[in-house]
Protein backbone atom coordinates (compact mmCIF):
# COMPACT_ATOMS: atom_id res chain seq x y z
CA UNK A 1 0.00 0.00 0.00
CA UNK A 2 1.74 3.21 -1.12
CA UNK A 3 2.12 5.98 1.45
CA UNK A 4 0.60 9.43 1.03
CA UNK A 5 4.07 10.85 0.38
CA UNK A 6 4.74 8.35 -2.37
CA UNK A 7 1.30 8.92 -3.93
CA UNK A 8 1.66 12.70 -4.12
CA UNK A 9 5.18 12.56 -5.53
CA UNK A 10 4.30 9.79 -8.00
CA UNK A 11 1.20 11.55 -9.37
CA UNK A 12 2.86 14.94 -9.79
CA UNK A 13 6.03 13.46 -11.27
CA UNK A 14 3.92 11.37 -13.65
CA UNK A 15 2.07 14.52 -14.73
CA UNK A 16 5.31 16.36 -15.50
CA UNK A 17 6.65 13.45 -17.55
CA UNK A 18 3.37 12.87 -19.40
CA UNK A 19 3.16 16.50 -20.52
CA UNK A 20 6.83 16.82 -21.44
CA UNK A 21 7.82 19.45 -18.89
CA UNK A 22 11.65 19.47 -18.64
CA UNK A 23 13.22 19.00 -15.21
CA UNK A 24 15.09 22.29 -15.54
CA UNK A 25 12.10 24.34 -16.75
CA UNK A 26 11.05 27.07 -14.32
CA UNK A 27 7.55 26.75 -12.82
CA UNK A 28 5.65 29.62 -11.19
CA UNK A 29 3.06 28.43 -8.67
CA UNK A 30 -0.15 30.36 -8.00
CA UNK A 31 0.39 30.34 -4.25
CA UNK A 32 -2.43 31.28 -1.88
CA UNK A 33 -0.60 29.76 1.07
CA UNK A 34 -3.43 27.30 1.56
CA UNK A 35 -3.06 23.57 1.92
CA UNK A 36 -3.26 22.69 -1.78
CA UNK A 37 -0.84 25.26 -3.20
CA UNK A 38 1.65 24.68 -0.37
CA UNK A 39 1.55 20.91 -0.95
CA UNK A 40 2.14 21.44 -4.67
CA UNK A 41 5.08 23.73 -3.98
CA UNK A 42 6.60 21.24 -1.50
CA UNK A 43 6.20 18.34 -3.95
CA UNK A 44 7.71 20.24 -6.88
CA UNK A 45 10.69 21.15 -4.73
CA UNK A 46 11.09 17.54 -3.58
CA UNK A 47 10.92 16.08 -7.10
CA UNK A 48 13.52 18.42 -8.62
CA UNK A 49 15.32 20.40 -5.87
CA UNK A 50 17.25 22.47 -8.42
CA UNK A 51 14.25 23.39 -10.58
CA UNK A 52 13.64 27.19 -10.64
CA UNK A 53 10.43 27.83 -8.68
CA UNK A 54 8.53 31.06 -7.98
CA UNK A 55 5.57 31.43 -5.59
CA UNK A 56 3.07 34.08 -6.74
CA UNK A 57 0.62 35.36 -4.12
CA UNK A 58 -2.31 37.53 -5.28
CA UNK A 59 -3.90 40.03 -2.89
CA UNK A 60 -7.45 40.55 -4.19
CA UNK A 61 -8.17 43.30 -1.63
CA UNK A 62 -11.26 41.38 -0.50
CA UNK A 63 -10.17 40.21 2.94
CA UNK A 64 -9.66 41.63 6.40
CA UNK A 65 -6.31 43.45 6.74
CA UNK A 66 -5.32 41.58 9.91
CA UNK A 67 -6.13 38.21 8.36
CA UNK A 68 -4.05 39.09 5.29
CA UNK A 69 -1.15 40.23 7.45
CA UNK A 70 -1.04 36.94 9.37
CA UNK A 71 -1.41 34.95 6.16
CA UNK A 72 1.50 36.73 4.49
CA UNK A 73 3.74 36.19 7.50
CA UNK A 74 3.07 32.44 7.39
CA UNK A 75 3.48 32.31 3.61
CA UNK A 76 6.84 34.07 3.79
CA UNK A 77 8.02 31.68 6.49
CA UNK A 78 7.01 28.59 4.47
CA UNK A 79 8.66 29.89 1.30
CA UNK A 80 11.85 30.73 3.18
CA UNK A 81 11.96 27.20 4.59
CA UNK A 82 11.60 25.81 1.07
CA UNK A 83 14.12 28.32 -0.34
CA UNK A 84 11.53 29.49 -2.88
CA UNK A 85 11.12 33.16 -3.82
CA UNK A 86 7.73 34.70 -2.95
CA UNK A 87 6.26 37.55 -4.99
CA UNK A 88 3.13 39.42 -3.83
CA UNK A 89 0.85 40.75 -6.57
CA UNK A 90 -1.64 43.44 -5.48
CA UNK A 91 -4.79 43.91 -7.57
CA UNK A 92 -5.58 47.33 -6.13
CA UNK A 93 -8.58 48.43 -4.13
CA UNK A 94 -12.03 47.96 -5.73
CA UNK A 95 -10.59 46.39 -8.91
CA UNK A 96 -12.49 43.14 -8.42
CA UNK A 97 -15.79 44.83 -7.55
CA UNK A 98 -15.38 47.20 -10.50
CA UNK A 99 -14.88 44.39 -13.00
CA UNK A 100 -17.79 42.43 -11.54
CA UNK A 101 -20.01 45.47 -12.00
CA UNK A 102 -18.89 46.07 -15.59
CA UNK A 103 -19.35 42.43 -16.57
CA UNK A 104 -22.62 42.02 -14.74
CA UNK A 105 -21.23 38.93 -13.01
CA UNK A 106 -20.13 37.82 -9.57
CA UNK A 107 -17.14 38.69 -7.42
CA UNK A 108 -15.67 35.19 -7.78
CA UNK A 109 -15.60 35.33 -11.59
CA UNK A 110 -14.11 38.82 -11.60
CA UNK A 111 -11.45 37.85 -9.06
CA UNK A 112 -10.49 34.81 -11.15
CA UNK A 113 -10.16 36.88 -14.34
CA UNK A 114 -7.95 39.52 -12.71
CA UNK A 115 -5.94 36.89 -10.86
CA UNK A 116 -4.95 35.09 -14.06
CA UNK A 117 -4.12 38.40 -15.74
CA UNK A 118 -1.59 39.41 -13.07
CA UNK A 119 -0.24 35.87 -12.72
CA UNK A 120 0.37 35.63 -16.46
CA UNK A 121 2.07 39.02 -16.50
CA UNK A 122 4.31 38.05 -13.58
CA UNK A 123 5.34 34.83 -15.37
CA UNK A 124 6.23 36.71 -18.54
CA UNK A 125 8.21 39.29 -16.59
CA UNK A 126 10.13 36.53 -14.78
CA UNK A 127 10.70 34.51 -17.96
CA UNK A 128 8.75 31.44 -16.74
CA UNK A 129 6.99 29.30 -19.34
CA UNK A 130 4.78 27.35 -16.92
CA UNK A 131 2.20 28.59 -14.43
CA UNK A 132 0.99 25.85 -12.05
CA UNK A 133 -2.23 25.95 -10.06
CA UNK A 134 -3.12 23.50 -7.31
CA UNK A 135 -6.50 22.38 -8.67
CA UNK A 136 -7.19 18.86 -7.40
CA UNK A 137 -9.71 16.04 -7.83
CA UNK A 138 -12.27 17.67 -5.51
CA UNK A 139 -12.12 20.85 -7.61
CA UNK A 140 -12.72 18.77 -10.72
CA UNK A 141 -15.77 17.08 -9.20
CA UNK A 142 -17.19 20.41 -7.99
CA UNK A 143 -16.65 22.02 -11.40
CA UNK A 144 -18.40 19.25 -13.30
CA UNK A 145 -21.35 19.38 -10.89
CA UNK A 146 -21.64 23.15 -11.29
CA UNK A 147 -21.57 22.88 -15.08
CA UNK A 148 -24.14 20.08 -14.97
CA UNK A 149 -26.68 22.01 -12.90
CA UNK A 150 -26.06 25.23 -14.82
CA UNK A 151 -26.96 23.33 -18.00
CA UNK A 152 -23.61 24.33 -19.50
CA UNK A 153 -22.38 23.28 -22.93
CA UNK A 154 -21.08 19.82 -23.80
CA UNK A 155 -17.58 21.26 -24.14
CA UNK A 156 -17.67 22.61 -20.58
CA UNK A 157 -18.51 19.15 -19.20
CA UNK A 158 -14.91 18.10 -19.72
CA UNK A 159 -14.22 20.15 -16.60
CA UNK A 160 -10.81 21.47 -15.64
CA UNK A 161 -8.18 20.67 -18.26
CA UNK A 162 -4.75 19.50 -17.05
CA UNK A 163 -2.90 21.78 -19.50
CA UNK A 164 -4.05 24.94 -21.22
CA UNK A 165 -2.01 27.17 -23.51
CA UNK A 166 -2.38 30.80 -22.39
CA UNK A 167 -0.03 32.17 -25.04
CA UNK A 168 2.88 31.02 -27.18
CA UNK A 169 5.19 31.71 -24.23
CA UNK A 170 3.07 30.46 -21.33
CA UNK A 171 1.15 27.29 -20.43
CA UNK A 172 -1.16 26.77 -17.47
CA UNK A 173 -0.61 23.37 -15.81
CA UNK A 174 -2.49 21.53 -13.03
CA UNK A 175 -0.11 18.83 -11.73
CA UNK A 176 -2.30 17.87 -8.73
CA UNK A 177 -5.55 17.32 -10.63
CA UNK A 178 -5.58 13.57 -9.95
CA UNK A 179 -5.07 13.97 -6.18
CA UNK A 180 -7.77 14.42 -3.55
CA UNK A 181 -7.61 17.38 -1.18
CA UNK A 182 -7.39 15.03 1.81
CA UNK A 183 -4.29 13.43 0.31
CA UNK A 184 -2.58 16.81 -0.09
CA UNK A 185 -3.53 17.75 3.45
CA UNK A 186 -2.06 14.55 4.87
CA UNK A 187 1.10 15.13 2.81
CA UNK A 188 1.67 18.39 4.68
CA UNK A 189 0.72 17.01 8.09
CA UNK A 190 3.42 14.34 7.87
CA UNK A 191 5.92 17.16 7.41
CA UNK A 192 4.58 19.25 10.27
CA UNK A 193 3.83 22.20 7.99
CA UNK A 194 1.14 24.78 8.75
CA UNK A 195 -0.88 26.47 6.03
CA UNK A 196 -3.22 29.43 5.73
CA UNK A 197 -6.99 29.08 5.94
CA UNK A 198 -9.04 31.59 3.94
CA UNK A 199 -12.05 32.42 6.12
CA UNK A 200 -14.30 32.47 3.04
CA UNK A 201 -13.67 28.73 2.57
CA UNK A 202 -15.94 28.07 5.54
CA UNK A 203 -18.77 30.30 4.32
CA UNK A 204 -21.64 28.71 2.42
CA UNK A 205 -22.50 31.99 0.69
CA UNK A 206 -20.27 31.09 -2.24
CA UNK A 207 -21.71 28.36 -4.47
CA UNK A 208 -18.54 26.30 -4.78
CA UNK A 209 -18.03 26.23 -1.02
CA UNK A 210 -21.65 25.22 -0.51
CA UNK A 211 -21.13 22.27 -2.88
CA UNK A 212 -17.86 21.38 -1.16
CA UNK A 213 -19.24 21.32 2.38
CA UNK A 214 -22.81 20.16 1.76
CA UNK A 215 -23.07 18.10 -1.42
CA UNK A 216 -19.71 16.34 -1.82
CA UNK A 217 -19.81 14.49 1.53
CA UNK A 218 -23.13 12.90 0.49
CA UNK A 219 -21.79 11.98 -2.95
CA UNK A 220 -18.74 10.31 -1.44
CA UNK A 221 -21.05 8.31 0.82
CA UNK A 222 -23.29 7.14 -2.03
CA UNK A 223 -20.64 6.49 -4.69
CA UNK A 224 -17.40 4.65 -3.81
CA UNK A 225 -15.22 6.12 -6.60
CA UNK A 226 -16.66 9.52 -7.59
CA UNK A 227 -13.28 11.03 -8.55
CA UNK A 228 -12.36 8.22 -10.90
CA UNK A 229 -15.83 8.30 -12.47
CA UNK A 230 -15.66 12.04 -13.08
CA UNK A 231 -12.17 11.71 -14.58
CA UNK A 232 -13.36 9.04 -17.02
CA UNK A 233 -16.34 11.19 -17.97
CA UNK A 234 -14.06 14.22 -18.36
CA UNK A 235 -11.81 12.27 -20.74
CA UNK A 236 -14.80 11.26 -22.87
CA UNK A 237 -16.23 14.77 -22.99
CA UNK A 238 -12.76 16.08 -23.83
CA UNK A 239 -12.71 13.95 -26.98
CA UNK A 240 -16.20 15.13 -27.91
CA UNK A 241 -15.18 18.71 -27.15
CA UNK A 242 -12.19 18.48 -29.48
CA UNK A 243 -14.47 17.24 -32.26
CA UNK A 244 -16.98 20.07 -31.69
CA UNK A 245 -14.23 22.69 -31.65
CA UNK A 246 -12.92 21.40 -35.00
CA UNK A 247 -16.42 21.60 -36.50
CA UNK A 248 -16.93 25.11 -35.12
CA UNK A 249 -13.57 26.21 -36.51
CA UNK A 250 -14.66 24.97 -39.93
CA UNK A 251 -17.91 26.95 -39.66
CA UNK A 252 -16.06 30.06 -38.47
CA UNK A 253 -13.91 29.95 -41.61
CA UNK A 254 -17.08 30.83 -43.58
CA UNK A 255 -17.83 33.93 -41.49
CA UNK A 256 -16.87 37.25 -43.06
CA UNK A 257 -15.09 39.57 -40.60
CA UNK A 258 -14.97 43.19 -41.77
CA UNK A 259 -14.29 46.39 -39.81
CA UNK A 260 -15.26 44.81 -36.54
CA UNK A 261 -18.51 43.32 -37.86
CA UNK A 262 -19.36 39.71 -38.72
CA UNK A 263 -21.66 38.39 -41.43
CA UNK A 264 -22.62 34.91 -42.57
CA UNK A 265 -25.38 33.31 -44.66
CA UNK A 266 -28.41 31.93 -42.85
CA UNK A 267 -27.94 28.57 -44.59
CA UNK A 268 -24.52 28.21 -42.90
CA UNK A 269 -26.12 28.18 -39.46
CA UNK A 270 -29.09 26.02 -40.45
CA UNK A 271 -26.76 23.34 -41.84
CA UNK A 272 -25.01 22.90 -38.48
CA UNK A 273 -25.82 20.19 -35.95
CA UNK A 274 -27.57 21.77 -32.90
CA UNK A 275 -24.58 21.09 -30.63
CA UNK A 276 -22.21 22.73 -33.12
CA UNK A 277 -24.64 25.61 -33.77
CA UNK A 278 -24.83 26.55 -30.09
CA UNK A 279 -21.05 26.55 -29.66
CA UNK A 280 -20.69 28.48 -32.94
CA UNK A 281 -22.88 31.31 -31.57
CA UNK A 282 -20.98 31.37 -28.28
CA UNK A 283 -17.68 31.71 -30.14
CA UNK A 284 -19.06 34.59 -32.20
CA UNK A 285 -20.47 36.31 -29.11
CA UNK A 286 -17.12 36.01 -27.33
CA UNK A 287 -15.56 38.26 -29.95
CA UNK A 288 -17.85 41.12 -28.95
CA UNK A 289 -18.50 40.38 -25.29
CA UNK A 290 -15.54 42.33 -23.92
CA UNK A 291 -15.92 42.46 -20.14
CA UNK A 292 -19.60 41.51 -20.29
CA UNK A 293 -20.86 38.03 -19.57
CA UNK A 294 -22.53 36.20 -22.44
CA UNK A 295 -26.21 35.74 -21.71
CA UNK A 296 -27.55 32.20 -22.09
CA UNK A 297 -30.89 33.86 -22.82
CA UNK A 298 -29.41 35.75 -25.78
CA UNK A 299 -27.93 32.57 -27.26
CA UNK A 300 -31.26 30.80 -26.80
CA UNK A 301 -33.13 33.60 -28.57
CA UNK A 302 -30.66 33.53 -31.45
CA UNK A 303 -30.90 29.76 -31.84
CA UNK A 304 -34.70 29.97 -31.94
CA UNK A 305 -34.76 32.88 -34.39
CA UNK A 306 -32.12 31.48 -36.74
CA UNK A 307 -33.53 27.95 -36.72
CA UNK A 308 -37.05 29.06 -37.68
CA UNK A 309 -36.15 31.80 -40.17
CA UNK A 310 -36.83 31.56 -43.89
CA UNK A 311 -35.43 33.41 -46.91
CA UNK A 312 -37.95 36.23 -46.39
CA UNK A 313 -37.51 36.60 -42.62
CA UNK A 314 -36.33 39.91 -41.17
CA UNK A 315 -35.59 40.62 -37.51
CA UNK A 316 -33.28 42.39 -35.09
CA UNK A 317 -32.02 41.15 -31.70
CA UNK A 318 -29.99 43.40 -29.40
CA UNK A 319 -28.06 42.83 -26.21
CA UNK A 320 -26.06 45.28 -24.12
CA UNK A 321 -23.22 45.56 -26.65
CA UNK A 322 -24.34 43.50 -29.66
CA UNK A 323 -26.77 44.11 -32.54
CA UNK A 324 -27.70 41.02 -34.58
CA UNK A 325 -29.98 41.28 -37.60
CA UNK A 326 -31.28 39.06 -40.40
CA UNK A 327 -32.17 40.42 -43.82
CA UNK A 328 -32.09 38.83 -47.26
CA UNK A 329 -30.97 35.50 -45.75
CA UNK A 330 -27.82 37.06 -44.32
CA UNK A 331 -26.95 37.52 -40.66
CA UNK A 332 -25.12 40.71 -39.67
CA UNK A 333 -23.52 40.87 -36.23
CA UNK A 334 -22.36 44.31 -35.08
CA UNK A 335 -20.75 45.65 -31.96
CA UNK A 336 -22.65 48.39 -30.14
CA UNK A 337 -20.15 50.92 -28.88
CA UNK A 338 -20.91 51.62 -25.26
CA UNK A 339 -21.03 55.16 -23.94
CA UNK A 340 -19.84 56.20 -20.54
CA UNK A 341 -21.82 55.97 -17.30
CA UNK A 342 -22.06 58.83 -14.83
CA UNK A 343 -23.33 59.54 -11.31
CA UNK A 344 -23.31 63.06 -9.85
CA UNK A 345 -24.64 63.94 -6.37
CA UNK A 346 -26.88 67.05 -6.39
CA UNK A 347 -25.77 68.78 -3.22
CA UNK A 348 -27.82 71.94 -3.92
CA UNK A 349 -30.85 70.76 -5.93
CA UNK A 350 -32.70 74.08 -5.60
CA UNK A 351 -29.82 76.27 -6.85
CA UNK A 352 -29.70 77.34 -10.49
CA UNK A 353 -26.79 75.56 -12.17
CA UNK A 354 -25.53 73.82 -15.30
CA UNK A 355 -23.83 70.44 -14.99
CA UNK A 356 -21.63 68.98 -17.72
CA UNK A 357 -22.10 65.22 -17.40
CA UNK A 358 -19.80 64.55 -20.34
CA UNK A 359 -20.11 63.29 -23.90
CA UNK A 360 -21.86 66.49 -25.10
CA UNK A 361 -24.69 66.19 -22.53
CA UNK A 362 -25.57 69.07 -20.20
CA UNK A 363 -28.07 69.15 -17.36
CA UNK A 364 -29.54 72.42 -16.10
CA UNK A 365 -31.51 73.55 -13.07
CA UNK A 366 -33.26 76.91 -13.38
CA UNK A 367 -35.40 79.00 -11.10
CA UNK A 368 -39.12 78.81 -11.84
CA UNK A 369 -40.10 81.14 -14.68
CA UNK A 370 -43.55 80.90 -16.32
CA UNK A 371 -42.11 82.22 -19.60
CA UNK A 372 -39.87 79.18 -20.03
CA UNK A 373 -41.11 76.20 -22.07
CA UNK A 374 -44.09 74.74 -20.22
CA UNK A 375 -43.21 71.17 -21.31
CA UNK A 376 -40.00 71.15 -19.26
CA UNK A 377 -40.23 69.41 -15.89
CA UNK A 378 -41.07 71.50 -12.82
CA UNK A 379 -39.96 69.91 -9.55
CA UNK A 380 -40.28 70.91 -5.91
CA UNK A 381 -36.61 70.55 -5.00
CA UNK A 382 -37.41 70.58 -1.27
CA UNK A 383 -38.99 67.13 -1.66
CA UNK A 384 -35.76 65.54 -2.89
CA UNK A 385 -33.93 63.33 -0.39
CA UNK A 386 -30.20 63.01 -1.21
CA UNK A 387 -30.74 63.32 -4.98
CA UNK A 388 -28.27 62.13 -7.60
CA UNK A 389 -28.12 62.57 -11.35
CA UNK A 390 -26.94 59.38 -13.03
CA UNK A 391 -27.16 57.02 -15.96
CA UNK A 392 -30.20 54.82 -16.32
CA UNK A 393 -29.73 51.34 -14.83
CA UNK A 394 -31.34 48.10 -16.04
CA UNK A 395 -33.31 47.75 -12.79
CA UNK A 396 -34.66 51.33 -12.76
CA UNK A 397 -38.44 51.77 -12.64
CA UNK A 398 -40.48 54.96 -12.50
CA UNK A 399 -44.01 55.21 -11.07
CA UNK A 400 -46.00 57.19 -13.66
CA UNK A 401 -49.69 58.04 -13.54
CA UNK A 402 -50.39 55.12 -15.88
CA UNK A 403 -48.44 52.68 -13.70
CA UNK A 404 -44.92 51.52 -12.88
CA UNK A 405 -42.65 51.27 -15.95
CA UNK A 406 -39.12 49.97 -16.40
CA UNK A 407 -36.97 52.91 -17.50
CA UNK A 408 -35.05 50.92 -20.12
CA UNK A 409 -38.35 49.73 -21.65
CA UNK A 410 -39.54 53.33 -21.69
CA UNK A 411 -36.42 54.38 -23.60
CA UNK A 412 -36.91 51.49 -26.03
CA UNK A 413 -40.51 52.65 -26.55
CA UNK A 414 -39.12 56.03 -27.58
CA UNK A 415 -36.87 54.19 -30.08
CA UNK A 416 -33.71 55.47 -28.42
CA UNK A 417 -30.73 53.32 -29.45
CA UNK A 418 -29.80 50.85 -26.72
CA UNK A 419 -26.18 52.04 -26.82
CA UNK A 420 -27.35 55.54 -25.87
CA UNK A 421 -29.39 54.45 -22.84
CA UNK A 422 -26.56 55.08 -20.32
CA UNK A 423 -26.34 58.69 -21.58
CA UNK A 424 -29.97 59.48 -20.69
CA UNK A 425 -29.96 61.37 -17.36
CA UNK A 426 -32.05 59.95 -14.54
CA UNK A 427 -32.83 61.97 -11.41
CA UNK A 428 -33.16 59.67 -8.40
CA UNK A 429 -33.24 60.00 -4.63
CA UNK A 430 -33.72 57.68 -1.67
CA UNK A 431 -37.36 57.11 -2.70
CA UNK A 432 -36.44 55.88 -6.19
CA UNK A 433 -36.47 57.37 -9.69
CA UNK A 434 -37.85 60.92 -9.70
CA UNK A 435 -37.53 61.81 -13.38
CA UNK A 436 -36.19 60.59 -16.72
CA UNK A 437 -34.82 63.16 -19.17
CA UNK A 438 -35.17 61.57 -22.61
CA UNK A 439 -36.33 64.63 -24.53
CA UNK A 440 -32.96 65.53 -26.04
CA UNK A 441 -32.59 61.92 -27.27
CA UNK A 442 -35.87 61.95 -29.20
CA UNK A 443 -38.16 60.84 -26.37
CA UNK A 444 -40.02 62.67 -23.60
CA UNK A 445 -39.05 63.91 -20.16
CA UNK A 446 -41.10 62.01 -17.56
CA UNK A 447 -41.80 62.85 -13.91
CA UNK A 448 -42.78 60.37 -11.19
CA UNK A 449 -46.42 60.50 -10.12
CA UNK A 450 -45.62 61.36 -6.50
CA UNK A 451 -44.02 64.63 -7.62
CA UNK A 452 -47.17 65.59 -9.50
CA UNK A 453 -49.44 65.24 -6.45
CA UNK A 454 -51.29 68.37 -5.21
CA UNK A 455 -48.96 68.72 -2.21
CA UNK A 456 -46.01 68.72 -4.56
CA UNK A 457 -47.16 71.68 -6.63
CA UNK A 458 -44.89 74.21 -4.93
CA UNK A 459 -42.82 74.40 -8.10
CA UNK A 460 -39.40 75.74 -7.28
CA UNK A 461 -37.15 74.71 -10.17
CA UNK A 462 -37.08 73.72 -13.82
CA UNK A 463 -34.99 70.62 -14.58
CA UNK A 464 -33.86 69.77 -18.13
CA UNK A 465 -31.06 68.28 -20.19
CA UNK A 466 -29.75 68.95 -23.66
CA UNK A 467 -27.10 67.68 -26.03
CA UNK A 468 -24.56 70.18 -27.33
CA UNK A 469 -23.84 70.06 -31.05
CA UNK A 470 -20.35 70.06 -32.50
CA UNK A 471 -20.31 73.88 -32.42
CA UNK A 472 -21.26 73.88 -28.73
CA UNK A 473 -24.35 75.98 -29.45
CA UNK A 474 -26.87 76.28 -26.64
CA UNK A 475 -30.23 74.73 -27.48
CA UNK A 476 -32.90 77.36 -28.12
CA UNK A 477 -36.22 77.05 -26.34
Amino acid sequence: MPTTDATVVREIQSFLLKHGIPSDAGIAVAFSGGCDSLALLVALKAIHPKRPLLALYVNHQLRDDEELKQELLLNKANCEELAVALQVLDLGKDQVAGLASRRGGGIEDAARTLRYEVLSEACRNAGFRYLATAHHADDQLETVLMHLFHASSIVSMQGIQPVRRISNELSLIRPALSLEHSCLEQYLRTRGLCWSEDSSNNEHSFLRNAIRHTLLPRIRTLFPEPYQAVQRMSDRFSSVGDLLEDLVAAAMSNVNFHEGNMTFPLKLFQALHPSVAELFLYRLALRFAGEKRISHGLIGRLISALSTSTQTSRWVIESTNMHISLSKSRVVWKRIEQVWNFCLPLERPSDAQILDVGNQVEFSIQDEDPTIDATLLRIDATMLDEPVLRSAADSDVIALEAGVVNVKKLLALYKIDRAKHPAVPVLADRSGVVAVFARSFGGRDRLAKRFKAPLARRLTNIYSSNKRNDCSEIEKR
